[in-house]
């Protein structure tokens, strides 16, 4: 537990004090998570913020009849449907489990008074916003060019999905399918 309250505390642009990272853990609860179980459903009211204890998850969301994965997570990860926790608004993207997975769930109510009573957890959680936006774009500049280029790239920057994460995930992750991945992880071994 101690490895992932220290990433958790990393998780912005400075490091949040064990005391403050003790608080919000303390009035966390632990779900665990079995392989492709939802976490956040479509569709559902999900006000709840999510830690990333042990395991990747990855968020998606279908694009008329095709699943599409934003991203994956690492542990020390935080998430949330951002419809439920702004607005009490029907999940759009849906967050699963890609294996056996562990995550700490904090309760709107908790999480709101935390960033109420602590200037450090405000400024913390200001500066982990702006990181993930940062990773956002990050992502986009790795992860661009042809079909191959994306998944080397993946391989070089994000090792820990090609051993953790299905191909039928990866594939949907860079935009291609499944068969066409296999082609291209064939073509990649023969060089």
């Amino acid at each position: 537990m101690e490895d992932f309250v220290k990433k958790f505390a990393e998780e912005g642009a400075f490091v949040l004090s064990e005391k403050i990272a003790g608080e919000i853990i303390a009035c966390s609860e632990e779900v665990k998570l079995a392989p492709k179980e939802l976490l956040v459903r479509y569709g559902s009211i999900d006000t709840n913020v999510y830690i990333v204890a042990e395991g990747i998850l990855r968020v998606c969301y279908f694009d008329g009849n095709k699943e599409v994965t934003l991203g994956f997570t690492s542990e020390g990860t935080m998430l949330m449907s951002l419809f439920g926790y702004m607005r009490k608004n029907p999940a759009f993207m849906y967050i699963v489990s890609c294996g056996k997975s562990v995550v700490r769930k904090i309760s709107k109510e908790d999480f709101d008074r935390m960033i109420s009573d602590s200037h450090e957890f405000a400024c913390w959680m200001y500066t982990v916003a702006i990181h993930q936006l940062y990773a956002c774009e990050k992502k986009l500049s790795l992860i661009s060019g042809t079909a191959q280029e994306r998944y080397v790239a993946l391989i070089k920057n994000r090792p820990d999905i090609i051993r953790n994460v299905s191909m039928k995930d990866i594939a949907s992750y860079l935009g291609v399918t499944p068969s066409y991945l296999c082609k291209l992880k064939r073509r990649l071994l023969a060089k």
